[in-house]
């Protein structure tokens, strides 16, 4: 999640005049040297606190309020104080504890109630949450309201209350329309909600304000992507590029964009630039390695796959393209031994057993070759890929092969799949059978509408058939 300002606002701390901060500070740094104890008001320990707060030294902040508190247990604005920090250091149960009294006597107190709401959306007590949220509002004055509303959005985002955190700035934000960290709370909700249209219609709100903002571009592209705009999503890329030339996800996620809209070779200087920022991850070289594939250079796909399963072993995506890619360089060895890694991950990974058999197959390793085939037609029987690969092979393979028995006998188990339908068509066409291979083509494109252009690649003598050439033309 991108906002301007994530860090906590949950107190307006009083601030008193420099000088007379500077002389209490001074006063409390030579006690902590000489490691004594001297007597602070409550304003004189607030600005004491504000000081190391604001500063940074949280330590020295959390020493001065304990010592505020043991001089003045009773101060309700240093347990305040003590609690807020408490929060912001995630002991939850302990700020509850301080809450909890507060809340008895400091009933008008908006921070207590904000305070308490922002536990109970962390321990995803939703209602109690809410509950105390809507307290805080109806008690908050003119100065805290802004603050608040802020505040609640991104404690609801953040454990994944978007539907609340949505309504609540919808709500806010026309009293605010220039708050850019409840617009981009806003804009973040829609986001998870996939409303991506709102989204960007309020990184367009931000952007209006202030150009310059580099995380509403960074962010507008992410969501322009979500809508397949890659085009507008590579421009918003290049405009957060050139706001912030070191945030390195634009360029990564620019390089993905590009590669959506064939740009390979523009996508791979852009990873190559986003890899200059970070060390080499295996997603990185996998995504390079699918633009070479892209544009027929195998033997460089298989260089940059092979640094991917080199870097992470396990990556079952990486592993199948390895596989691939080395089948078509025609490094079986490599090919297998990347699809055997890959099938002991995930044996029912998607055309892994396919591309086994088939690697098995320019090895000559026929029985493998026949046990991985089968072994990809009982994984995805309706894979009209795998029933062509396995004709095939049987009628390359075995003497006594008889496609028509063999397509009879497995038409037979099963009618309604539509990848057998298309392998009847290439078989009856092949034996002149054209008014069954039509039919069988018919019931085929209605089953399975994009697979026709598979088996058109691998037999496109079926439209040398005119009646099956009419069929065809008459579907455009």
């Amino acid at each position: 999640m991108s906002v301007v300002n994530q860090s906590y606002h949950m107190q307006g701390y009083s601030h008193a005049n420099n000088d007379g901060t500077r002389e209490a500070v001074e006063r409390f740094e030579e006690l902590i040297h000489s490691n004594k104890e001297s007597y602070f008001d409550v304003s004189q320990i607030e600005s004491i606190f504000d000081f190391y707060n604001e500063n940074n030294m949280m330590d020295k902040a959390i020493s001065v309020l304990q010592m505020g508190l043991r001089q003045h247990p009773d101060s309700t604005s240093l347990q305040l104080k003590y609690s807020t920090l408490l929060l912001e250091q995630h002991q939850d149960e302990e700020s509850l504890e301080i809450l909890n009294y507060l809340k008895l006597v400091e009933t008008g107190n908006s921070e207590v109630f904000l305070n308490l709401g922002i536990i109970y959306t962390r321990w995803h007590k939703k209602e109690d949450a809410l509950n105390h949220f809507s307290k805080a509002l109806k008690l908050a004055d003119d100065e805290e309201l802004e603050d608040f509303v802020f505040e609640i959005g991104f404690n609801l985002n953040l454990d994944d209350y978007n539907l609340e955190a949505r309504n609540l700035l919808i709500k806010y934000q026309p009293q605010y329309p220039n708050n850019e960290n409840i617009l981009f709370e806003l804009a973040y909700a829609h986001d998870k909600l996939d409303e991506l249209e709102q989204g960007i219609s309020v990184y367009n709100t931000l952007l209006d304000l202030n150009p310059y903002l580099e995380n509403a571009w960074y962010n507008m592209g992410i969501l322009l992507s979500k809508q397949e705009k890659f085009q507008e999503a590579i421009e918003a890329y290049k405009i957060t590029i050139a706001l912030d030339p070191d945030l390195s996800e634009a360029y990564f996620n620019m390089a993905n964009s590009l590669a959506q809209v064939s740009e390979y070779n523009e996508a791979l200087n852009v990873y190559a630039e986003y890899m200059s920022y970070n060390y080499p991850s295996p997603l990185t070289y996998y995504y390079m390695g699918d633009c070479w594939e892209n544009m027929d250079n195998h033997n460089f796909a298989f260089r940059f796959y092979s640094l991917a399963v080199e870097i992470d072993p396990e990556n079952i995506e990486a592993l199948l393209a390895l596989g691939k890619s080395s089948y078509l360089i025609q490094d079986y060895a490599t090919s297998v031994s990347a699809f055997e890694k890959a099938q002991i991950i995930d044996s029912n990974a998607p055309g892994l057993w396919l591309s086994l058999g088939k690697t098995y197959k320019k090895m000559n390793k026929s029985a493998l070759a026949k046990k991985c085939l089968k072994q990809a037609l009982l994984t995805q029987d309706q894979d009209t890929y795998s029933w062509i690969e396995m004709y095939q092979f049987l009628e390359e393979s075995e003497k006594n092969f008889n496609a028509l028995t063999f397509l009879k006998r497995v038409l037979h188990k099963d009618r309604t799949n539509g990848a057998l339908h298309y392998l009847a068509a290439v078989i009856y066409n092949k034996s002149n059978h054209n008014e069954d291979a039509l039919r069988h083509l018919v019931i085929a494109r209605q089953l399975l509408p994009d697979d026709l252009e598979i088996v058109l690649n691998e037999y496109p003598a079926l439209v040398s058939m005119p009646k099956i050439a009419e069929y065809l033309n008459s579907q455009h």
